[in-house]
């Protein structure tokens, strides 16, 4: 019976529990920092969607440049939450 609680989890399930939590307390700070960097922009609650399915904006006097670095800003954010800072 070591490392059981009262209620009936283990030691290894609360850990596993508080991971998560903070995991996704990581990853919203991620996205409220990218959405302070990004206050036009509609991302929606996945990064790995929205990069998926992100079409460049073409045409003329479009700025090319500005618009890798917004695909880079998002990729980096998304990375931070994937490896976790």
């Amino acid at each position: 019976m070591l490392g059981q609680r009262p209620w009936g989890r283990t030691a290894g399930a609360v850990r596993t529990r508080g991971t998560k939590a903070a995991s996704d307390c990581f990853a919203a700070r991620v996205y409220a920092e990218l959405a302070e960097d990004l206050p036009d922009e509609d991302l929606g609650e996945d990064l790995a969607d929205f990069l998926e399915r992100y079409e460049p904006v073409t045409g003329h006097g479009v700025d090319a440049e500005a618009d890798e670095e917004f695909l880079e800003t998002v990729r980096e954010a998304h990375d931070r939450i994937a490896l976790g800072y």
